[in-house]
């Protein structure tokens, strides 16, 4: 015999608001069907199985839940004869479709008028998307792509409105998406995509948003962060990495010269050396700006003096030769030309992870235990500084950081044993 029960899902009990459900249960067996409605536990009176104060519109709402568990009866009702003989997919997938067609007769102009008022995410999203594709941000683009693509498999509904998204909504996902194994950084990547929506939303005149609907800063969600283990490694695995013997021109000795490249340039980052022309080398100085911060306000400019082990690396690869608009490395020497910028970026995505891969196998090679990445060689020679008695200020400036404090974060993690060895000196 199947039956239906008004029920409060609290297994995430991370949530500070719960999906008010109705539990179909059909030969021992049970599923949840969504009401829409989303409670506080002091909002659900589970003896009368009734929304209570301070929900809002108790009266309106309670009637509109009994409604639709009075559907499901009705269709217990209807197929009372075969009911025993279905499985609990079947009567489910018949409440499901009694709910749709439900709301298609009783609202068939509502979604017009709702999609006309409010603004929808999917659709702002993909604005802001298209905008940031004409500029060539595409790390933008993905990482706006990745934060729709979380927000509607969370919400489960497509035709999420940006005014949903509120304090509670956020709380809830953030519970989901820890759940799921992830991380409390990754979640923040995809957090300020959105809230750069928000904030584009709120200025956009043709959106109905305003600061009342900003769910973040002060007194709203706090997108949160968590330390995490910094990416530098002791000067003496740098010289395990040039150490290593590898034929001339095979794929991972041209990796490690990329590393070595990098490290020796101040930590230069791997877009940046992917992209760099031989115009760059004027006399024994490296001279460029860091594709990165292109599009912002403050554009990194560096003037590096060329080392030894940098000239060596940059004889290997023949650049007096080259026109000065080509670029230095193989990297991403056959697609530099293609008119279509997104193809370059994707190409680029893929190189990258390919940097990675080599750097995993000369990892292997030296016998190293941590991660070797892109980001190695940069925290390497920030920290290494730092161990050298160089000045934080002075770090910042040969990193290019335009800020103090992002100097202070990328030094916050100094490894301990530096740390102790700094204590001998000064008690020794």
């Amino acid at each position: 015999m199947a039956t239906a029960k008004l029920v409060l899902d609290t297994r995430n009990k991370e949530a500070k608001k719960f999906p008010l459900v109705i539990r179909v249960s059909h030969r021992g067996k049970w599923k949840y069907l969504k009401t829409g409605y989303r409670l506080a536990i002091k909002e659900w009176n589970e003896v009368g199985k009734k929304v209570q104060s301070p929900y809002p519109n108790i009266t309106k709402t309670n009637a509109k839940i009994q409604k639709k568990k009075a559907m499901v009866l009705e269709i217990f009702g209807e197929y009372e004869s075969v009911i025993k003989n279905m499985t609990l997919d079947e009567i489910v997938m018949l409440v499901k479709e009694r709910f749709e067609r439900e709301d298609e007769s009783k609202l068939p102009d509502m979604s017009k008028i709702l999609e006309k008022n409010k603004t929808n995410l999917k659709s702002y999203g993909e604005k802001v998307i298209a905008r940031y594709a004409k500029t060539n941000r595409f790390g933008m683009v993905n990482s706006f792509k990745a934060a729709l693509v979380l927000f509607l498999e969370f919400s489960e509904n497509e035709s999420l409105y940006v005014s949903e998204i509120d304090e509670t909504f956020l709380e809830d996902l953030e519970a989901y998406y820890i759940s799921k194994g992830n991380s409390i950084n990754g979640l923040g990547v995809h957090l300020r995509s959105i809230r750069r929506i928000f904030n584009l939303a709120i200025k956009d005149k043709e959106t109905e948003l305003t600061l009342n609907d900003y769910p973040f800063g002060n007194g709203g969600y706090s997108i949160k962060t968590e330390n995490t283990k910094k990416r530098a490694v002791k000067l003496d695995v740098i010289q395990k990495i040039r150490e290593l013997d590898y034929p001339e021109y095979s794929p991972t000795w041209h990796h490690r010269n990329y590393f070595m490249f990098m490290f020796n340039m101040r930590g230069m980052n791997f877009i940046d050396l992917a992209f760099l022309p031989v115009s760059a080398v004027k006399g024994d100085r490296l001279t460029y700006k860091r594709k990165k911060t292109k599009h912002g306000q403050n554009v990194q400019e560096f003037n590096i003096k060329i080392t030894e082990e940098a000239q060596m690396i940059l004889n290997y690869y023949n650049i007096g030769n080259k026109k000065k608009t080509d670029l230095i490395f193989p990297i991403m020497a056959d697609v530099i030309d293609l008119k279509d910028q997104s193809r370059i970026h994707t190409v680029y995505t893929n190189r990258i992870k390919n940097h990675n891969r080599r750097l995993n196998t000369i990892r292997k090679a030296i016998k190293l235990d941590t991660r070797l990445t892109t980001y190695v060689a940069r925290h390497t020679f920030a920290t290494a500084g730092l161990h050298k008695g160089i000045s934080k200020a002075q770090i910042g400036d040969m990193l290019g950081h335009t800020s103090y404090y992002t100097t202070e974060a990328y030094l916050s993690g100094f490894d301990q044993e530096i740390l102790d060895d700094a204590a001998d000196k000064i008690l020794g």
